[in-house]
């Protein structure tokens, strides 16, 4: 009896899925929590404790804390088995464990003797240096691994992974094992049982999403997926889950959940999101729940709607109150589950909706820059909103800078200036002057554009204080400065005339600050000095004084008598104080358009460099009253101008609106290009056509005459394909090429109109390749389609007998049929193995002499070997044709 239980033990089915997960709680010590789900009513393969290997060398027995076992519906029992751990040093190691048995009748593991192969689990994990990179907890699985599904219906599913420590996790599919390194024997995905069509298994590596479209067989599948977790782009931890799926038969659609994939919020933000849960079977109920990250904090996410079985359509809210605690660089994953109640046995057919959710960190508010000697002084407000934060910790602000303005669209989801135009100068501070954190930035050069942001970051920390995993916040919005404005500024350069000799450019300028020149210590005369960049360099094209700094003074200067029609020009302007040069503006050019035409189209392109920042650009267009009316608004340096006639001029000029984003200064600056010109013509060829070729290689019989070896070409009517490129099409190119490696060589010109078909007979038989190409009437000729082949279908076939006796009939021994042979290797050898007769042309011709003398009447023996005109070349067969010819003279 004894031998028996023993013999059903090793039998009973038992393990459903599972996984390992731990936390670390010392330096190098870990808590172990081993899941698993098991067949409940399988009472004889209950294991009230499991023997773990630490992946130390040392196993140890762990029993089950029986206080959070739970039974669920569909025979179905979670078991965990915690214990503790001490490590002898920092480094990787692989905890599993191994249990006889699985459950029976597993579809893709050895089916069907999966209760015969082991349960098999493991999670690797490295042991950081706690001081310096922290400890290393695993994710934790918050969603179960045991789901069901219908034949025919895509299956989803999300083992829905949360990481408390901020770390990256990707996932991918795996194999179950039986053993270390050892997968499942017989193990097939399960898109590979059944019906190969419209079945296909795929898991999104970001969110974690598994999909199954769509399963083809009824019964239970086991599934591994491999759940990576990186630090720093470092893979610290893999866990391996074994989840099980039952497939049943069943005419059932899941409920369906309506509701956004993905919010990104700032921290102190309530979200809440709606939910629409329906169901497309009538006379079901739905039940709802959902788990996540967000459910596992103090201020728990809570899905608030109907708590039982609910007859749909009915709406719900997934309500969370963010705190700066929520500060994360990775998207916090909530899955919502709604459930039907289609079976009695359980709790029926369900579906997921993955929403994922970002809290950031909120921008500085209040950046103002002032000069401050030669320097530029930053402040905003004190205190930051989140530099209370507890779980991840505020480390300080990042201060960013460039020349000049721009502009930087934040983007909720993507903070962080990391990437961007500015270049981080400070990287952590949290200096404070009364009720402002301020920052001196002493490494600046008058007369220049000075633009700041600054950011927050934050980080989680080591047990010694270390930060790792870093997360950037918003950006605050941008200020501008120029330190020590004692310098002129340039305003304005704007083409007010367009001419190839006669052109106008009106520029402008502001004068130096007088406080920031300090016009007591720094007395006039003063002049104004406009340089002109030329092909060697700034030159002098005109120069403003005044005698007292007060005295009325035009900072503007008209430049005329240039080439604005083909040429940008650019600027700058000489400040000389009591005459001494006493330093120059930053430099500024002229907007100047180019056009490039084509069909229907002029494809507009403008350069400007200026020390403003240009935010947008108006395109004006000369109406029929010879007014420039604007047809777009962009803040791309380019344009198209579209569905325009042919052969007509148009005429454009581009408005810049900008900017030096700082105070006491002209804004918004408006400049103009030159006018530019331009006629639209057809350069763009129609479409490709698709070609086809038919080869009649099947069709031949040995009566075939040359008259019918011909490849006939057909190709689609372009004009149904893309009509918008085909209305002025005239003909098609045909191409052809002996070979596959010979050049491609027009063969034939055929019109368009109504013809899309063209016979052609090759010089060798049926071979070679073909392409095709589209001509309009402007001689705009496509690109050559797709290069299709088709191949000879070489046959030999030789006689056995012929009687060489000068009648006139029968008297040469020649091929019956010889077709696309390019040349033979023919011998003919008598009774005694002498050579008799050779030659290497295909037709043969032999007359039965040897030497010049009739040879008797006989049996001879021949060999042939073929060599064949193929579309890759003439090639040799493999084997060669062998028989026997009876030369009869009477």
């Amino acid at each position: 009896m004894l031998l028996c239980l023993i013999a059903n033990l090793g039998r009973a089915t038992h393990n459903r899925a599972g996984e390992i997960t731990y936390r670390q709680t010392g330096p190098l010590t870990i808590e172990m929590t081993i899941t698993t789900y098991t067949k409940n009513s399988s009472s004889a393969a209950d294991r009230d404790s499991l023997e773990v290997a630490w992946g130390d060398g040392t196993m140890q027995q762990v029993k089950r804390d029986n206080n959070r076992t739970k039974i669920e519906p569909n025979d179905i029992k979670v078991n965990f088995y915690v214990a503790s751990h001490t490590y002898p040093g920092a480094t990787t190691y692989t905890i599993s464990f191994q249990d006889p048995n699985r459950i029976g009748n597993i579809l893709n593991i050895n089916y069907p003797n999966s209760i015969d192969i082991p349960f098999f689990l493991s999670t690797t994990f490295t042991l950081l240096d706690p001081q310096f990179q922290g400890f290393n907890n695993s994710a934790i699985l918050l969603q179960s691994p045991i789901d069901i599904g219908c034949v025919n219906k895509v299956f989803v599913h999300n083992p829905n992974a949360f990481d408390i420590d901020g770390d990256s996790l990707a996932y991918e599919l795996g194999v179950p094992l039986e053993a270390v390194n050892t997968p499942v024997p017989l193990y097939k995905l399960p898109d590979e049982i059944g019906d190969p069509s419209n079945n296909s298994l795929t898991i999104d590596p970001i969110t974690g999403e598994l999909r199954w479209n769509s399963p083809k067989l009824q019964g239970e599948y086991n599934i591994a997926i491999r759940i990576k977790e990186y630090r720093k782009g470092k893979l610290i931890n893999v866990i391996l889950r074994d989840m099980q799926v039952l497939i049943r038969a069943c005419e059932n659609d899941p409920p369906t959940i309506n509701a956004k994939d993905k919010i990104c919020v700032i921290a102190g933000t309530k979200v809440s999101l709606e939910l629409l849960i329906d169901d497309p079977n009538l006379n079901q109920k739905v039940k709802i729940g959902a788990t996540g990250g967000p459910f596992t904090f103090t201020q728990k996410a809570v899905l608030n709607g109907p708590k039982f079985f609910t007859k749909p359509a009915f709406k719900a809210t997934l309500d969370w109150q963010t705190s700066c605690d929520h500060i994360s660089d990775e998207y916090y994953k909530v899955v919502v589950r709604a459930v039907d109640n289609f079976y009695n046995d359980s709790t029926g057919l369900a579906t997921l909706k993955t929403i994922l959710i970002k809290v950031v960190a909120p921008a500085p508010q209040n950046l103002i820059a002032l000069s401050e000697n030669n320097a530029i002084r930053l402040n905003w407000i004190n205190p930051y909103v989140c530099e209370d934060s507890k779980d991840i910790v505020f480390q300080g602000f990042s201060i960013w800078r460039k020349t000049s303005s721009t502009s930087f669209a934040q983007d909720t989801c993507s903070p962080g200036l990391s990437g961007s135009a500015y270049t981080k100068i400070v990287f952590k501070t949290k200096d404070k002057i009364g009720n402002n954190y301020t920052y001196l930035d002493q490494t600046v050069q008058p007369g220049v554009t000075y633009c700041y942001r600054i950011q927050a970051e934050f980080a989680k920390l080591t047990s010694s204080g270390n930060p790792f995993n870093f997360v950037e916040g918003l950006a605050s919005d941008e200020v501008c400065i120029v330190p020590n404005r004692d310098l002129p500024m340039i305003t304005k350069v704007s083409v007010t005339s367009t001419d190839i000799s006669n052109g106008k450019i009106d520029l402008r300028w502001t004068k130096p600050l007088p406080h920031q020149l300090d016009t007591i210590k720094h007395p006039g005369p003063y002049q104004y000095i406009v340089f002109r960049q030329d092909g060697s360099g700034f030159k002098q094209i005109g120069s403003i004084n005044s005698p007292f700094w007060g005295s009325s003074i035009d900072t503007s200067l008209m430049d005329e008598g240039i080439n604005t029609l083909n040429n940008p020009y650019t600027y700058k302007i000489g400040f000389i104080v009591n005459g001494v040069p006493f330093g120059e503006s930053q430099t500024a050019s002229s907007l100047f358009l180019t056009i490039t035409p084509t069909d229907r189209k002029n494809n507009l392109t403008w350069t400007s460099m200026t020390p403003w920042f240009n935010s947008k650009y108006n395109i004006y267009r000369l109406n029929s009253s010879g007014v420039f009316e604007s047809i777009g608004v962009t803040s791309q340096l380019k344009f198209t101008d579209e569905n325009l006639e042919n052969s007509i001029t148009y005429c454009y000029r581009i408005e810049s609106t900008g900017s030096y984003n700082i105070p006491n200064i002209e804004d918004p600056i408006v400049n103009f290009s030159q006018q530019a010109c331009m006629m639209p013509s057809d350069d763009v060829p129609p479409c490709i056509p698709n070609l086809k070729v038919i080869n009649i290689c099947d069709q031949l019989t040995g009566s075939s005459t040359e008259d019918e070896l011909f490849n006939t070409i057909t190709w689609e009517d372009i004009t149904d394909a893309c009509p918008a490129l085909s209305i002025d099409l005239k003909e098609y190119n045909i191409y052809y090429a002996t070979t596959q490696n010979d050049t491609l060589l027009k063969i034939a010109t055929v019109d368009a109109l109504n013809q899309l078909r063209y016979f052609h007979f090759p010089p060798l038989g049926l071979l070679g390749c073909y392409a095709i190409s589209s001509v309009d009437f402007n001689g705009n000729e496509s690109a050559l389609s797709i290069k299709i082949c088709v191949d000879n279908c070489p046959f030999y076939e030789l006689p056995n007998t012929f009687t060489p006796n000068s009648d006139g009939y029968n008297d040469l021994f020649k091929p019956t049929i010889n077709r696309f042979v390019a040349s033979v290797d023919f011998r003919v050898f008598n009774a005694w193995g002498n050579l008799v007769f050779s030659t290497t042309d295909p037709a043969l011709m032999w007359d039965g002499r040897y030497k010049g003398d009739l040879l008797p009447d006989g049996t001879y023996h021949y060999i042939c070997t073929l060599f064949e005109n193929r579309v890759t070349g003439v090639v040799k067969t493999e084997s060669p044709l062998t028989g026997y010819i009876h030369l009869l003279k009477n």
